[in-house]
């Protein structure tokens, strides 16, 4: 009997179960079509896949529901059913994730996509839809770049925020092609197509930004773009233009990176995103706190709209290094640094050998608004403001050699052509200390009014000012401390050091001689940009019997003015001062805080001594910026360009072709102020030039799309690099350590012209697309080092003086894949992996003294791996970047060249969406901790010059949506 009860019991709880089941099921076809008509989007699907599906309704009323909750809906419903969807530009596709859709349905879709973006770039409200799901925003950059006919990547939404990066450049490593230059761990510049740093461009919504400029020692970075100012998550679209655009400022042989402000207006709902975050280096107990406030709203009946986004980030980095500032071959070194019974090809050290400890406290603040106002639906008004600034306070603790041959025994210890190990008596050394507060600012402000007279013309005048300032707050202070007699050992490998010791206890005061240098350095750079002028765009489509093969007509005009101003102050307390400071004790000299710790050490290093912070005002000793020195003269100066350029580009439609024509006029005008040494006179006087340059710029691309799978492109452009601003300068420094040599400036120099042809082919599929692309760069007037004959004060110096002597070619290929993989389990749905290699075949180039000459700043070989997994709520991901064996600087004197070594960095990501308005992330960067290595090399032999251990990186962070 009980039994029986325990049956019909259970036989109602089913019968009710399902009935409130089914009560609560509703077909997912008539729910599309609801959407459909409530967002005007087309939802397009195979009826055979869909036809009975039931799905739960959603818990919310149709009419609350908005696009981004739909979208989250929307993959709840179909998951269950092995089914996902992807946006294309003709609206949603869904199809099975086990098989390819059917033909006819790609053949639907692709016929509402002919080529009707061509040249458009994704908005606001777009890429609104894409912040969370990674793999939707791959979906629709590539389908963006499959509409252009040139060879343009796009990145935008959660390709920029959803895999880890400390900065916008290595968010920027996943475009192929494009790889990084990194300074003390973190992403400065980058570089592509084949070209360093200085061949790039970049721009802010189409205008030139202002460059801030390292302070931190006396090396120029100019043109090349610093991309330490941009947070990764600052932008959601960004262009990378790898052939020239004749609607974009000319200045980039190598590539254009465009970066984007958000459309307020296109926006679909007031939305407030708050993150914090907190770093922390491996083995420190020292945590950065950071957070970022995103916010938009419209109003006024939805005519403006304003998004503000401002990021604070704070961040501690130390770095341990070794190092070494020149080698050469032993028969051309000076004779303090020749060894005897040496062969003359072996490389030895003509300048110190170094420990390092470099400690950087670093604190970034940026935020930028855009207001837009739509008075009527003809006239639209935007207006920008951007501002970025960055306090770094570094303090660094140097424990140095200097390798004079006289009182030492060296000898090569490993087959590689140097010296390695040194037995020094009586070791000439030094303990040093160098500090200072830097200030790094970009300040921009942009308006621009898009004004519609005729339905198919657009007319966007705009004004652009940007000014980045770039200078020392507090001077930057250095104080040597002389070591005592005593001796020392140090042993190196390829790329380790194995001893650097000393046989005295360097945590004594008595190991200490004398303070044989204080001095201090202030720099000041300001770099200014004003452009202001006039885009327009006529939409020929359907227009007349010509309109039916011209798609759009684009033309302009800018007015663009660059200033950069570079000014340096040294001041030093003399030999004689130096020699009546008290007498050392331990007033003078406190430990070092942190123990030197790196795994290229194969043994512990002794603990040392350094310089107080605090002893200028200790002692009272002043070292006033007085009057202006013949040094300061020479190591100061001023660069400003004015240019005039017009343009003309048109679009075109011939069946499966598309071709973009443009031609783009560039008149420019440049001078250059400072000051030169007259060395028969052995004085300096000012120096005024200037330079005039005009050219025409002519670009063609050419798409054909013979089917619904493959793409084939080639595209030409003429485009030109001005010289770089440091390499204007008219001066003479001579640089005394190593083999003493002079570097001279030339104010006449031109700017760089290239020749660019590039050839591809691109494989479309629905979970797989990848593209081959070939390029090659013919470049004239480049810009060389040559070795000229330089005598000061009687002394003979080998100069080295930049000239536009020097011919180039460049060519290389570039591979990239994107999968989505057909792998899923319980525990995931989606997984990906993209990829993309680039191969430089060649990149020489030739003198009149010299040919095959490598190019530097050039990696034969660059790689990048992304690997995304991710369920509904969370989401894993992998970031391996690789870059080959690269010349950073070349050299024509006796010192050797430097050569940084292969390096992979490996970086890790997962986020947790605990709900729709809460997310937890934790990143890990420098997963490897692989240090950077430095090398000196002849063709006959290497020496290790430097290495670089930075540690790990730790970043949780909690994101919440209001």
């Amino acid at each position: 009997m009980l039994k029986r009860y325990l049956y019909l019991a259970l036989s109602a709880m089913l019968c009710g179960l399902s009935f409130y089941v089914n009560a609560a099921r509703v077909s997912l076809i008539e729910q599309l079509n609801n959407f459909s008509e409530k967002f005007s989007i087309a939802i397009i699907y195979d009826r055979s896949l869909l036809e009975g599906v039931e799905v739960e309704a959603s818990s919310a009323p149709n009419n609350d529901i908005n696009r981004i909750d739909f979208n989250k809906q929307l993959t709840t419903w179909l998951k269950s059913h092995q089914l996902n969807w992807k946006q294309t530009s003709s609206g949603i596709l869904i199809y099975n994730v086990n098989n390819i859709p059917k033909k006819s349905i790609e053949n639907s879709v692709n016929q509402l996509e002919e080529v009707t973006v061509i040249g458009q770039l994704p908005t606001g409200s777009l890429t609104e839809r894409y912040n969370d799901k990674y793999q939707q925003s791959v979906d629709y950059a590539q389908l963006i770049k499959s509409n252009n006919a040139g060879e343009t990547d796009f990145i935008l939404g959660a390709m920029l925020t959803q895999l880890p990066a400390e900065n916008l450049a290595e968010a920027l490593q996943a475009v192929p092609g494009l790889s990084i230059t990194r300074d003390r761990g973190e992403a400065l510049n980058i570089n592509a197509m084949g070209l360093g740093a200085e061949y790039q461009l970049t721009l802010f919504n189409g205008r030139r930004l202002a460059n801030t400029e390292n302070v931190r020692n006396s090396n120029q970075y100019g043109k090349a773009h610093r991309f330490d100012i941009f947070s990764a998550g600052l932008f959601s679209n960004v262009a990378v233009s790898k052939t020239a655009d004749p609607r974009l400022p000319s200045g980039a042989i190598g590539a254009t990176v465009n970066l984007f402000s958000d459309a307020p207006l296109d926006y679909q709902k007031n939305n407030l995103d708050v993150r914090l975050t907190v770093a922390a280096l491996e083995g420190e107990r020292d945590l950065q706190p950071s957070f970022g406030i995103t916010a938009n709203t419209k109003f006024a009946d939805d005519t403006v709209g304003l998004i503000v986004k401002m990021n604070y980030e704070s961040r501690l980095q130390r770095q341990f290094q070794f190092e070494s500032w020149h080698w050469g071959e032993n028969g051309g070194a000076l004779n303090v640094y020749q060894w005897p019974d040496i062969d003359d090809d072996i490389l030895v050290p003509t300048d110190g050998l170094a420990l390092t400890i470099e400690n950087e406290d670093r604190i970034r603040a940026t935020i930028y608004s855009a207001l837009a106002w739509q008075p009527s639906e003809l006239l639209t008004i935007n207006t920008l403001w951007f501002r970025s600034e960055t306090d770094f306070a570094f303090d660094e603790y140097r424990l140095s050699i200097n390798p004079l041959s006289q009182s030492a025994q060296a000898k090569a210890i490993h087959n590689k052509n140097s010296l390695d190990q040194f037995i020094f008596s009586n070791v000439t050394g030094k303990s040093s200390r160098e500090e200072s507060t830097l200030y790094y600012a970009n300040k921009t402000f942009q308006t621009d009014m898009k004004w519609q007279p005729h339905q198919r013309l657009i007319i966007t005048p705009f004004y652009s000012h940007s000014v980045a300032n770039s200078l020392t707050k507090e001077p930057i202070s250095r104080v040597h401390v002389g070591l005592s007699p005593m001796d020392a050992l140090v042993e190196l490998q390829n790329y380790s050091v194995d001893k650097f010791t000393f046989d005295r206890n360097l945590k004594l005061v008595s190991s200490y001689s004398n303070i044989n240098q204080m001095s201090k350095r202030n720099i000041n750079v300001l770099n200014k940009v004003d452009e202001w002028g006039i885009d327009s765009q006529w939409d020929s489509t359907g227009d007349s019997l010509l309109g039916k093969r011209l798609k759009t007509l684009n033309f302009g005009f800018l007015h663009s003015a660059q200033a950069y101003k570079y000014t340096r102050r040294d001041v030093s307390l003399s030999v004689s001062a130096l020699a009546t400071l008290p007498k050392l004790d331990g007033r003078w000299l406190e430990s070092i805080p942190d123990l030197f710790s790196a795994d290229f050490m194969n043994s512990d290093t002794q603990d040392w001594l350094i310089p107080k912070s605090d002893l200028f005002q200790l002692y009272d000793i002043s070292l006033p910026f007085g009057g202006v020195t013949d040094n300061d003269l020479l190591n100061s100066y001023k660069v400003t360009y004015v240019s005039k350029e017009g343009y003309l580009q048109s679009q075109w439609q011939l069946g499966h072709w598309s071709f973009d024509t443009g031609l783009r006029y560039s008149d420019m005008k440049s001078q250059i102020a400072g000051a030169q040494l007259n060395a028969a006179a052995e004085a300096v006087f000012p120096l005024n030039d200037s330079l005039s340059f005009v050219t025409w710029l002519p670009s063609l691309n050419i798409l054909w799309q013979p089917s619904l799978y493959w793409q084939w492109r080639a595209g030409y452009s003429r485009s030109y690099n001005r010289p770089n601003y440091s390499d204007l300068n008219p001066k003479v420094h001579v640089n005394s350590g190593g083999l003493p040599y002079a570097e001279l400036g030339n104010p006449a120099l031109q700017p760089v012209v290239a020749n660019t042809t590039t050839f591809s082919v691109t494989w479309l599929q629905t979970s797989l697309n990848a593209q081959l692309l070939g390029f090659n760069h013919n470049i004239d007037n480049l810009i060389v080092e040559q070795k000229e004959s330089f005598n000061y004060q009687d002394i003979e110096y080998n100069s080295l003086q930049r000239t536009n002597d020097g011919a180039g070619n460049i060519n290389g290929l570039q591979a990239s894949i994107h999968w989505l993989l057909p792998l899923r389990s319980a525990w995931f749905s989606e997984s990906s992996v993209g990829a993309n290699i680039t191969r430089i075949i060649n990149a020489n180039f030739t003198t009149p003294d010299e040919s095959n000459v490598r190019i530097d700043g050039v990696s034969d070989f660059t790689a990048n791996v992304r690997f995304v997994v991710s369920d509904d709520s969370w989401q894993a991901g992998l970031n391996v970047n690789h870059r080959s064996e690269f010349l950073t600087d070349r050299d024509v004197t006796n010192n050797a060249d430097s050569y940084i070594k292969a390096y992979t960095s490996t970086d890790l990501s997962f986020s947790w969406l605990y709900s729709d308005s809460l997310r937890l992330r934790v990143d890990v960067f420098n997963v490897t901790n692989e240090p950077i290595f430095s090398t000196a090399k002849t063709d006959a032999a290497a020496s290790l010059m430097k290495a670089e251990d930075f540690g790990r990186r730790f970043v949780v962070g909690l994101s919440l949506t209001l």
